[in-house]
């Protein structure tokens, strides 16, 4: 802030431009020499002259032609206040912008406004507006770094090389002197040399590497005869510099830049472009092209680069390279000439292709950038024509939000009455949900399902009118949506009908509601908020989207009658696919179906012989164990929903406690009793390592107070159970030891306790699975056992109880119980689907035969299959995979419609209205990608503090860097320059000659990871860290916030860190599905900003910087499509066996235990017949015949050579060999040393690989050079 007052009258018009925080100026900047950064302006406008705002200057930026005015703070002026009427004298001049003496400009502040200009508010990023200009701000900052001319258009720099001072935009001399090449060709290209020069990295001084030209392609008329062209690009000229050094008095030498360019008229008519020399004072940068040959609809493809054709002088090199260079074509006339670039034949085309081409078909590319990216500006009429297309060294595109409709006037009406009537509102949904009110809610669920009606009418209207050229893929679509209605209306008709849903749906919205309340309140009390419930338990807070309530409906007719065909008749079941972009609650939508499956199958009670009331009924998958840790926090606290509510009415409810299990790898839960208290007394002596551990919540899902897991896990080994207490000490919650002595939270995490009282509902990871072949007991899961212990739970063949005890302590005498078979899992969810694919999915979709065959029962001589739910963010060839691993048909939902911007469910809103994520992509030919990252994160880094230090709370959003890498490798490297070179030089900064506008000092403090290298009871306090906000000063001993955290793929998979709005994406992702995901975890609830440094010897990062912002305008049309190929030979030869012995261990009594294995002794035992059925069956429907055959023969092969080690006299056959059964040979054998066979079965699904162990011999290692030394060969005769 400066302390001498100047104060500036801005007069709006012609040339000066009021945007709402910044106002620009058509001017070259001379005439503004005396306005300095915090000077007062008052904004006038209109005639005569009205006071329209006063403002504070933050931010000068010039260019050539105009200069902007960005303001830290902006006071509009209410009711219409002239001039004259304060005090101020309008001036007589028409200039935009002169001067005001101080005491007349404080005079009118506080005349109009009532403030002196010292209290002049700054703006707080309460808007979205605000937010918006934050980060417009930052994105300036880092460009004027990276890119220039940071101090406008003749700016001196003074210190160091232009090379040096800028990352991109560069093009070097044609010619480099021999000597100039070869000094630095291998040099320590990206490492400081940090005598010289503590400013910036010697990014690489190679010119063999930096192009000399930079250009695009682009599709024009055939009929257009010529164009005009733009080019401007700045040059750098050593001489004294206009200011002198304050301690020496005299002037330094400095780079002074000189803009450059011009324009002109190129002719289309001949096939070449001659050069053309845009600059006559700078004849050696030339623009040549060429123009194609007319294509098949008459457009022609004209291609133009900008080139520099100087040689590399001996000294000063600098003034042969050009800077910031842009191209700019138009035509002569302003028309929209531009056309769309040919795509694919349509001879290449799917089904699903043409969908997209459809939903996307407003989205056109018109040009493609050559060693630089493109962009185009859109004709206002004719969305398939452009009217300018330009190059851009920083390419930036922002994505649009994609929310739910029903907020904003423009939604439709019927929507909006939802919202207004409350019928998206879960309390009140409960309240309608009685058999007095049913027709009220059926009548409000059916507002939703008529108006969906109208819209597939309306859709259906625009067909050959609207969207033209898309007849087939359109109607197709809408008879999706039609499919997808019919099946609404048929929940909505269940719920009129059927008492129990009707009763299973109030529950389920009353836990919902209650669990929605209870996770705001935890989360807010773990972060030491002051809240209560009733402040929270308002509408907004327990309200479903309308996609989230309509996928409840969909799934109402299969869950409320099991003989519904989407489970009884295999070829017309449905498995659902949730598919909607991150962030948008797709896991309350399944987590709202799990409610209602465990509170009907509670009523239904007692079917087909089956005892309902009690058990598994509903697992949830995941594939990444951090999801499963973060998923099991969100689900527990609507299972301690759910058993608030049974307690109140267990006449109702049952008596047997909703409960949910985490069943996961060992390295992470312990395995047995005992294995949970040993982990339990390591806590308590403050032993405890990385092991596994019971402790997997950190706080009370239910009311957010900490666990401490020493003092609120009681581990009973008489009992067999481990119990998870919650830690409220004043013992309120409902869980407290106080209140809940017997049970705590409703958790099982141990998995031998697992299998004893099987949970209500199971978190899983996917691999856990591959356990199915190895232990026996897994069989309770799916209700499989008659027989149980009162004081220990569910007995399988080789439990170690046998069910009757005598009397211990306070422990009655018990017997063991007969006890009816419990019904299987009625439902599984399938979380974050796009990753089963590959070598994973593969594996996942052969278990799932045992899976499915495991999990059905009959009614009335019908078989009865589990129903599905799965849920991605992107999916391409969603049929295949979901038919080649759960063996269903597909439904998308939403489905959808004839635009990618709107599908009924979900709408895309305009960025101006809100501001969305945007991407920026950043290529610099030339620099090692060290280097590059270093300059990005300073930037980064420092442009977040000037504004924090200015914006406060409203720049939090950017002073965390996240920085997302493809592999360890990578980001193990720049963890280490993280802590170096960037501390370094993001507290140095300022500490030079060369200008650096909008970037602070800042001292980078925590540097940290998010990776597979953290331990299990790390991730949650990152994550907890991560929402930590920046304060100015931080009190001794407190948590601090992060400043810049390194992940890997880990992060793009359910990690919901609302504060975070800042990412740098190392290198483009290996599929677009990952890029999405990672990227989407940023701009949640601010306006995000995600940086993609794209590395230019990389040719595909390369190809994605050139198209950046048609790639980004439709990246979810670039899915790469998922492969699944379960019945594949060598499929079957990693996992056949696994799946059969899983089959045939959990489904027959006599083989359950270990020494089972003996008992199958002929191959023609039914038990083995059925087993070779059931899968060649699944091979059959799933492939084809052959696969059939294939499947069966190498079945029966197996089978048979069990058989043969069964009957081997002279010693036992177990599954494994164990301890204490003495003579058992093992059938089956683990991965590891030994090469795999037919009877090698993996512990988990990833295990398709044989792993190669590599030891390293300290001893051996030593620090001595080798006694040999390499042969030189001379080449040619000369040195070596």
């Amino acid at each position: 802030m400066n302390n001498h007052k100047n104060a500036w009258l801005i007069r709006l018009g012609d040339e000066a431009h009021n945007r709402r925080f910044s106002v620009t100026v058509d001017h070259a900047s001379s005439l503004f020499r005396g306005v300095e950064e915090g000077d007062g302006v008052l904004i006038a406008g209109g005639d005569p002259l009205a006071a329209v705002s006063f403002a504070r200057i933050y931010r000068i930026r010039a260019k050539l032609d105009e200069t902007t005015f960005f303001f830290d703070g902006v006071l509009p002026v209410n009711g219409e206040k002239t001039l004259t009427d304060l005090g101020v004298t309008a001036p007589e001049s028409k200039t935009a912008m002169v001067r005001l003496e101080w005491p007349v400009f404080e005079a009118a502040l506080k005349t109009a406004c009532g403030i002196a200009f010292d209290v002049l508010p700054v703006l707080e990023g309460g808007s979205a507006e605000e937010q918006d200009y934050v980060r417009e701000l930052l994105q300036l900052a880092v460009i004027d770094d990276l890119l220039g001319p940071a101090d406008g258009p003749v700016e001196e720099i003074v210190g160091m090389s232009v090379r040096d001072r800028y990352l991109v935009g560069k093009l070097a001399p044609m010619e480099t002197a021999p000597d100039a090449a070869e000094t630095d060709t291998f040099g320590e290209s990206g490492r400081p040399d940090s005598e010289e020069r503590d400013e910036e990295v010697d990014t690489s001084t190679n010119q063999s590497l930096v192009p000399s030209s930079m250009g695009f392609t682009f599709c024009v008329d055939g009929e257009l005869e010529n164009i005009q062209l733009f080019a401007n690009w700045g040059r750098y000229e050593r001489t004294q510099s206009e200011r002198e050094n304050e301690e020496t008095g005299k002037s330094p030498r400095c780079w002074k830049r000189i803009p450059s360019g011009g324009s002109a008229v190129v002719s289309l008519k001949k096939r070449t472009i001659e050069p053309i020399r845009i600059d006559a004072d700078f004849p050696s940068v030339v623009v040549q092209g060429s123009v194609s040959a007319p294509l098949e609809n008459g457009d022609r493809l004209v291609t133009l680069f900008l080139v520099n054709t100087q040689t590399m002088p001996e000294q000063n090199q600098d003034q042969a390279w050009i800077f910031q260079p842009e191209l700019i074509v138009r035509d002569m006339e302003g028309r929209a000439v531009f056309r769309r670039r040919p795509i694919l034949r349509a001879d290449e085309f799917d089904e699903e292709r043409e969908a997209l081409e459809m939903i996307y078909r407003d989205r056109v590319e018109f040009a493609v950038g050559h060693g630089i990216s493109v962009h185009a500006t859109v004709s206002e009429e004719d969305r398939e024509r452009a009217t300018e297309v330009r190059t851009a060294v920083l390419p930036e595109y922002e994505i649009q939000v994609t929310e739910t409709p029903g907020l904003e006037p423009e939604d439709r009406p019927a929507m909006r009455r939802m919202i207004e009537d409350g019928l998206l509102d879960m309390e009140r949904l409960a309240e309608l949900a009685t058999p007095e009110k049913r027709d009220e809610l059926v009548a409000g669920l059916k507002v939703l399902t008529d108006d969906y009606a109208e819209w597939i009418a309306e859709n259906r209207n625009a067909i050959g009118t609207d969207v033209i050229g898309y007849d087939i893929p359109a109607t197709e679509a809408m008879d999706r949506c039609n499919l997808i209605l019919e099946r609404l209306r048929e929940g909505i008709d269940v719920l009129a009908a059927d008492d129990r849903a009707l009763a299973a749906f109030r529950f389920a919205n009353r836990a919902m509601a209650s669990q929605r309340i209870h996770s705001i309140y935890a989360l807010a009390k773990r972060r030491g908020d002051e809240v209560t419930l009733d402040a929270l338990n308002v509408r907004k807070n327990r309200s479903w989207r309308p996609f989230q309530l309509a996928f409840m409906l969909l799934s109402i007719p299969a869950l409320a009658d099991p003989t519904h065909r989407d489970r009884a008749q295999p070829l017309e079941a449905f498995a659902d696919l949730l598919w909607f972009p991150t962030g948008g609650g797709k896991t309350e939508a399944y987590l709202g179906v799990a409610a209602f499956t465990m509170a009907v199958r509670r009523l239904q009670g007692n079917m087909g012989g089956l005892d309902g009331g009690r058990g598994l009924a509903v697992i949830m998958r995941y594939t990444l164990r951090l999801l499963t840790l973060q998923q099991f926090q969100r689900a527990t606290a609507l299972i301690c929903a759910m058993e608030v509510l049974r307690r109140a009415e267990p006449a109702v409810w049952g008596d047997a406690p909703f409960t949910i299990g985490l069943w996961v790898g060992q390295r992470v839960t312990p395995n047995t009793t005992d294995e949970s208290h040993a982990a339990i007394e390591k806590e308590r002596d403050g032993k405890y390592g990385t092991g596994s551990t019971p402790a997997q919540l950190t706080s009370c899902p239910w009311c957010g107070s900490e666990i401490a897991p020493g003092r609120e896990i009681r581990v009973d080994r008489d009992l067999g159970r481990t119990f998870v207490y919650c830690g409220d000490k004043y013992g309120r919650c409902e869980f407290s030891q106080a209140k809940s002595k017997n049970m705590g939270l409703p958790v099982l995490v141990v998995d031998d306790e697992i299998y004893r009282h099987p949970p209500s509902m199971l978190i899983a990871t996917v691999d856990k699975f591959a356990m199915m072949a190895w232990r026996g007991q897994v069989r309770a899961l799916f209700g499989r056992a008659n027989r149980e212990c009162p004081r220990h739970g569910l007995l399988w063949p080789e439990a170690d109880c046998n069910g009757n005890h005598t009397k211990k302590g306070s422990l009655e005498a018990v017997k063991v119980k007969e006890i009816t078979p419990i019904r299987p899992p009625d439902l599984i969810i399938q979380d974050e689907f796009h990753l089963i694919s590959g070598p994973l999915g593969t594996m996942v979709g052969l278990y799932e035969t045992a899976v499915d065959e495991l999990s059905t029962w009959t009614v009335d001589g019908k078989a009865i299959r589990p129903k599905i739910v799965a849920s991605t963010a992107t999916v391409r060839k969603a049929e295949e995979q979901v038919n080649n691993v759960f063996l269903r048909r597909v439904s998308v939902f939403p489905p959808h419609g004839l635009d990618v911007e709107d599908n009924f469910f979900s709408v895309q809103r305009s960025v101006e209205d809100k501001p969305g994520r945007l991407y920026m992509g950043i290529c610099s030919p030339g620099s090692s990608r060290p280097a590059v990252l270093i300059r990005v994160y300073v930037a980064m880094l420092t442009a977040a503090q000037s504004l924090f230090q200015r914006f406060g709370a409203a720049a939090d959003p950017y002073m965390t860097v996240v920085g997302y890498f493809n592999s360890l490798r990578e980001l193990g490297g720049m963890r280490r320059l993280a802590e170096d070179d960037v501390q370094t030089r993001a507290y140095r900064v300022q500490m030079s000659d060369v200008k650096r506008p909008g970037l602070s000092q800042r001292s980078v403090r925590i540097v940290d990871e998010l990776t597979s290298r953290v331990s299990n009871k790390e991730i949650p306090k990152k994550l907890d860290q991560l929402e930590v906000k920046f304060k100015p000063t931080w009190e001794k001993g407190e948590t601090r916030a992060i400043d810049i955290v390194l992940a890997t793929n880990m992060l793009s998979v359910g990690v919901d860190v609302n504060r975070i709005g800042l990412m740098v994406v190392n290198g483009q992702p290996k599929n677009t599905a990952e890029y999405i995901q990672a990227t989407s975890r940023v701009g949640r609830s601010f306006p995000g900003l995600v940086c993609t440094v794209l590395t230019w010897s990389r040719p595909r990062d390369l190809s994605h910087y050139e198209t950046f912002e048609h790639y980004h305008a439709t990246f979810y049309k670039h899915v790469e499509a998922q492969s699944v190929t379960p019945f594949a030979a060598r499929a079957l030869d990693r996992g056949l066996t696994g799946a059969m012995v899983s089959l045939l261990r959990l489904e027959n009594d006599s083989m359950n235990p270990n020494p089972g294995a003996q008992s199958l002794d002929s191959s023609g035992k039914a038990e083995a017949l059925r087993a070779r059925k059931v899968l060649s069956e699944r091979a059959w429907k799933v492939k084809d015949k052959a696969a059939r055959t294939i499947a069966d023969t190498m079945t029966a092969d197996r089978i048979d050579r069990w058989v043969k080690e069964a009957v081997k006299a002279g010693r036992r056959l177990g599954y494994e060999t164990a301890r204490g059964q003495g003579d058992l040979a093992a059938l089956l054998k683990k991965p590891g040393a030994l090469a795999w066979d037919e009877f090698t079965v993996p512990m988990s699904m990833r295990e398709v690989e044989p792993g190669v162990q590599l030891i390293m011999d300290a001893s051996k290692h030593s620090t001595e050079p080798p006694s040999w030394k390499p042969k030189i060969k001379k080449a040619n005769g000369g040195d070596a």
